[in-house]
């Protein structure tokens, strides 16, 4: 179908030039329309116009297109009655047309052609020597012109090729990159270890699939509801964000099996080791970092689990041997044994004792570290942590977050299950708040000199026979079930229990779309019997 169109192009543009001549030839010189020979070529651009349009060129060869300009040569040769050969100069068609598309001797039939026509249809009017100047001017200039064309035409198709087949190169090598890319991709992505890579910025750039399970990241890298939150250490404080592993590594610090322990989005602790590598960026001021996390819970309960096994067993061979080295002692203390008999029972007091102080350094060193008391915690620092955590979906639901009050409120209590009761409220809060609406946080203290934070938000609010049930396990009303909003109904129980542990207090207020208010009171001083949260 390309080829038809490419023929109907030159044929028709070709008659559209002999019908605008033909316009002006009528205009300014009508006394020529009479010529028998100028009719002739009318005729024979019409018909060869018409077989251009009529006949399937897809099914003939290649040789019988060449026909087409042959023909058109031969009807200017008879268009062209007048001497000074005006209207030679739509050979031009015919000989570029033959010049683009054919072989040089096809030009030069094309141009034996029209010189056939110069010498049989021009009248010999003038000197001889005249004449035999115009023509062979019209046959030098209609070579050169197509020699020239033929040329640039085979060059033309030379340098297309080449192009063509770098084109087809260029799309292997593309497409052998793309293989490449693809099965390192499934590689890295089937690697038990997170690997990520971040910039200067913070941006992840790549990422596999343990890092995305790991960390709670869809495929572009972004948070979801349920992320990952850092630790300092297990229960400890969450990292603040420009502590984090990415942060560091954006920084350009050089990590080697750092310790850091992770909440993940299930609930469980992960303890990982963390190292980075720098990698070459696209400019010398460009830092690309990339991050490698080892996941090493199970190796951490293992050794966990053998140091309890080593502190029972030592526990239950103590008794045993002290009875022994006890006995022996007495035995040694009698003076009626035969020498060889205290000697025995000096090698067995000996051998005893060493393996006490075994057992003794065995214990000691599988022996936990008791649970730490609580301590220091600034209750600002702790939402800030966890505000930064849900900062993306503050953002994402077009909701404003507004913190106002005390630039710090310290208390004695266990900062990582308060992180646990902020993350429950605050999650909550943007859980139920439209797009549009407001949360709105303020650190105080209350009459009684206690630790106040209110969390109030515009959200759909609870009816006053659902409120009193909010700490029920699993209770969710039923305007949220028939919602569909996802949730297991068990973190304000959690919440509850946690500062009932820390002897404060949890109030709700709210109203169906008032939005809710959540007020938490904390003691300001550590409770003299120093109880702990256990996990």
């Amino acid at each position: 179908m390309i080829r038809t169109v490419s023929i109907w192009r030159w044929q028709l543009v070709f008659t559209g030039s002999v019908v605008a001549i033909l316009v002006m030839v009528a205009a300014f010189t009508p006394d020529v329309l009479v010529s028998g020979t100028f009719v002739a070529g009318l005729a024979l651009v019409v018909l060869t116009t018409i077989a251009t349009l009529a006949l399937p060129w897809q099914r003939l060869p290649r040789s019988a297109v060449a026909a087409l300009p042959l023909f058109d040569a031969l009807a200017v040769g008879l268009l062209t009655t007048a001497w000074d050969l005006r209207l030679g100069l739509l050979w031009v068609f015919p000989v570029t047309w033959l010049a683009t598309y054919f072989t040089m001797p096809w030009v030069f039939v094309g141009v034996a052609l029209i010189s056939a026509c110069l010498a049989v249809f021009a009248e010999p009017t003038g000197e001889a020597a005249d004449v035999l100047l115009r023509i062979l001017t019209v046959i030098i200039a209609l070579s050169f012109l197509g020699v020239t064309v033929r040329i640039g035409a085979q060059r033309s198709r030379a340098a297309r090729r080449l192009l063509q087949r770098r084109s087809e190169q260029v799309d292997r090598a593309a497409e052998r990159a793309e293989t490449n890319q693809r099965r390192v991709t499934q590689i890295i992505d089937a690697l038990g270890v997170a690997l990520v890579v971040v910039d200067g910025e913070r941006h992840i750039l790549q990422m596999n699939d343990a890092y995305r399970t790991l960390y709670g990241r869809d495929r572009f890298g972004q948070a979801l509801p349920s992320a990952a939150v850092e630790y300092d250490r297990r229960r400890g404080a969450a990292l603040p964000p420009d502590r984090t592993t990415l942060a560091r590594a954006a920084r350009g610090e050089r990590l080697h099996d750092e310790s850091v322990w992770l909440f993940d989005s299930d609930g469980r602790w992960r303890a990982l080791q963390v190292s980075t590598q720098a990698i070459a960026g696209a400019t010398e001021q460009e830092h690309i970092a990339l991050v490698v996390i080892d996941d090493v819970t199970e190796l951490f309960e293992a050794a966990e689990e053998r140091r309890a096994l080593a502190a029972v067993v030592s526990h239950e061979l103590r008794n045993p041997l002290t009875a022994i080295i006890g006995h022996v002692d007495l035995l040694r203390e009698r003076e009626d044994l035969p020498a060889r008999v205290t000697a025995q029972l000096e090698v067995i007091a000996n051998a005893g004792e060493r393996m006490e102080d075994l057992v003794a350094s065995t214990l000691d060193a599988s022996r936990q570290a008791p649970a730490e008391p609580f301590g220091a915690v600034d209750l600002r620092e702790v939402f800030e942590a966890a505000a930064a955590s849900f900062a993306p979906l503050v953002e994402g639901g077009g909701l404003r977050l507004e913190v106002d009050g005390a630039d710090t409120l310290p208390i004695h209590g266990d900062a990582f299950r308060l992180r646990q009761v902020l993350d429950n409220i605050l999650g909550n809060a943007v859980k139920y708040t439209p797009s549009g609406g407001r949360l709105i946080v303020r650190f105080s203290s209350d009459a009684d000199g206690r630790a106040q934070v209110s969390i109030a938000d515009t959200g759909a609010g609870i009816g006053p026979d659902d409120l009193p049930r909010v700490f029920e396990p699993y209770f969710r009303t039923a305007r949220v079930v028939r919602a569909g909003i996802a949730g297991t109904g068990l973190g304000m129980g959690i919440a509850r229990d946690i500062v009932t542990a820390h002897d404060g207090t949890i109030d709700i207020e709210s109203a169906v779309g008032a939005g809710t208010t959540v007020t938490l009171r904390f003691p300001r001083e550590q409770n003299p019997s120093e109880k702990q949260v256990r996990s």
